[in-house]
């Protein structure tokens, strides 16, 4: 402040108009700090000149010119005193009664603002009290009284008033009587299906603001409930499963008919949807919300009772887990046939949430499904016989290339039509079991037993002897030149030949044996082409070389009557003798029947290529009789090469 005063620009105007335009305060203590400054400048000023005496008698020319400064400097002085005390008594008084109708305007507003809000307060005091009263009680517009008297003494103020201490008691009591009331109509409504108590109860929730809070308690005590009921492990468990399913049901069509309800009001007075508050606490649906929680409850029961490993190993068992898995399949089509509504009450979603809750012991019940389908191929063909067999074939091929002492063995270990009827018999019962849930069981048997009957007919190619398949019945087969002695069949061959069979007989039961429902689903493409596959490796190869032989013979029958014997052309008849020779050792191998199929292939093939090459024969003149006589015998060769591949050959001629 001194430093102010010292400058020389300092305005004493400026000063004073900046000083009283900062408020009451700031001049206030701004009189205090020049008071101070005036006491602290007299006494620096007192004690400079009693430093300076000496020098200032010395030195002063005259005492009265330092008389007449010093009384300037205190005109001066006093007058910033008074012009101090002129600015105190012409704002400070003046604030100050301001201050004081200011604090009384508060005063005043505020007993006006607490007189309004008791004679709103009594207002709606007596209008409960009506309600209240009333003979036929409308607890929704009492609900929308409350509501506002509980706004007015939550406030606070009202409750210091002795007089209005009874009515503020009667008020409170009677919130809990609304409450109550509204509660038990909710309870009530749901139970009974009464829509009038719903409607009320809803109502008078919605006007109170607490409309989510109760329904949240509501589902509380229905989940509760639910929870509560017992679902204990052992003999009782599909019947105790089979009351929760009940109690869930009965539930849920309650939740729906109250959520509907919900979706359906809106608030006369603000025009505001009911579901816009559930909305608001992120529920969209009551159904949902409900199921979600019933859910997650029936997976903690389900969890506990397969806490215990022998009861789990019953429940994944063949029978209960199909059982289990129906049941609640069941309770979501109860639930959406039970209720009203056009559309579906519960959807995908919620269904695969109930599924879910026995997602485990599904999981563990397809596992053991497949182990069920594929345990009978691991026996029929196990990895130790495939690893026998490809020894005995390995010794053979890098040996001497006779038959080891072990193959017919190896032969008789192979599964008989007992084994794979009874095969098919277990993939039936399988999906048998599983065909009452079709969605949640059943694709995934036909699955399983799709893919054992393919590692089945993988593993039965594994066993294909691939060195017996070739049949090598001449030395040179463009001259159609025979070996002496033919060969005969090995062990290879029976075995090729029973593995033949064994496709043959799988095919035929999967025919026979598989319920109609299923056939499509199993004996798939895929499954018949891999067993038809297995059988082609085996019999194609001795097919090819029959009818290699059968064409190289009849393209030599343009010259029909060249180097012919008596008993017909060489190479019809290497190819009869071929017919006989494979038809009498080899194909009689199979069982009977099974190549049916490639025998008629084969025998329509030589008919058709004999008739081809005698059409092309061109008798020169005059040999007309002798080339008729000459295809007469070879007719007869052909025949008997007919008779040899198909022994019902001249059964079926006939």
């Amino acid at each position: 402040l001194l430093d102010a005063f010292r400058r020389p620009d300092f305005d004493v105007a400026a000063f004073v108009r900046d000083a009283t335009g900062q408020g009451a305060d700031r001049i206030a203590k701004l009189s205090k700090q020049l008071e101070d400054c005036a006491t602290t400048l007299d006494q620096d000023l007192q004690r400079e000149i009693v430093a300076c005496h000496e020098e200032l008698l010395q030195n002063a020319g005259s005492i009265t010119d330092l008389d007449r400064q010093i009384g300037g400097i205190r005109e001066v002085v006093d007058g910033l005193k008074a012009s101090i005390g002129r600015v105190k008594g012409d704002v400070l008084t003046p604030f100050k009664g301001v201050k004081r109708r200011v604090v009384l305007l508060e005063r005043m507003q505020a007993v006006n603002v607490l007189t309004r809000k008791l004679s709103r307060f009594l207002f709606d005091a007596r209008k409960l009290r009506g309600q209240m009263e009333a003979p036929s009680k409308d607890f929704a517009k009492a609900a929308q009284t409350l509501q506002e008297l509980e706004v007015v003494l939550q406030e606070g103020g009202l409750e210091r008033i002795d007089i209005l201490k009874a009515e503020v008691a009667w008020i409170r009591d009677a919130g809990v009587r609304i409450r109550k009331q509204a509660a038990d109509d909710l309870r009530t409504g749901m139970k009974q299906g009464n829509q009038v108590s719903l409607s009320v109860a809803l109502q008078v929730f919605f006007n109170l603001q607490c409309l989510w809070p109760q329904l949240k308690r509501a589902l509380r005590e229905m989940l509760d409930e639910f929870s509560q009921t017992a679902l204990p492990a052992g003999a009782a468990f599909q019947q105790a499963l089979e009351v929760n399913m009940q109690v869930l049901v009965m539930q849920t069509q309650r939740v729906h008919l109250l959520d509907e309800m919900v979706r359906s009001r809106t608030d006369p007075l603000t025009q505001r949807s009911f579901s816009s508050v559930l909305q608001a606490e992120g529920v969209s649906s009551l159904t949902s919300h409900f199921w979600g929680e019933a859910t997650g409850s029936l997976k903690a029961k389900l969890t506990r009772a397969a806490s215990d490993r022998g009861f789990r190993r019953t429940l994944v068992s063949e029978s209960e887990c199909p059982k289990i898995l129906r049941t609640l399949a069941e309770a979501v089509d109860k639930v959406n046939l039970g209720t009203r509504a056009q559309g579906q009450v519960l959807r995908a979603a919620e269904r695969e949430a109930l599924i879910a809750a026995a997602g485990d012991l599904r999981n563990e019940f397809i596992t053991e499904s497949l182990k069920r389908v594929q345990d009978p191929v691991e026996l029929m063909l196990p990895n130790k016989l495939l690893d026998k067999i490809a020894a005995s074939r390995e010794h053979r091929l890098g040996g001497t290339g006779a038959a080891s002492a072990g193959d017919s063995s190896l032969t008789d270990e192979l599964p008989t039509s007992h084994d794979l009827k009874k095969y098919v018999q277990v993939l039936v019962a399988e999906l048998e079991r599983c065909e009452a849930c079709p969605d949640l069981l059943l694709k995934e048997a036909v699955r399983g037993v799709r893919s054992s009957l393919l590692l089945f007919a993988g593993r039965l190619e594994q066993v294909v002897d691939s060195s017996c398949v070739e049949l090598r019945c001449f030395e040179d087969e463009t001259r159609l030149k025979l070996r002496s002695p033919m060969p005969s069949p090995t062990a290879g061959h029976a075995r090729n030949a029973r593995l033949f069979g064994i496709a043959h007989h799988v095919l035929t039961a999967l025919k026979d044996a598989m319920p109609t429902r299923f056939q499509a689903a199993i004996a798939t493409q895929q499954v018949q082409s891999s067993l038809h596959q297995t059988q082609a490796a085996i019999i194609s190869p001795m097919v090819s070389m029959i009818k290699r032989t059968i064409l190289e013979a009849t393209m030599r029958m343009e010259r029909l009557l060249e180097g012919r014997t008596e008993n017909g052309a060489p190479a019809l008849l290497a190819v009869s003798q071929v017919c006989t020779h494979v038809g009498s050792r080899y194909f009689a191998l199979f069982g009977q029947g099974q190549l049916f199929p490639y025998t008629k292939d084969l025998c329509i093939f030589l008919v058709r290529m004999f008739l081809s090459g005698a059409a092309l024969v061109k008798p020169a003149d005059g040999s007309a009789d002798a080339v008729r006589q000459a295809l007469m015998k070879d007719m007869q060769a052909i025949e008997g090469a007919l008779s040899a591949l198909d022994v019902d050959f001249q059964t079926r001629v006939r």
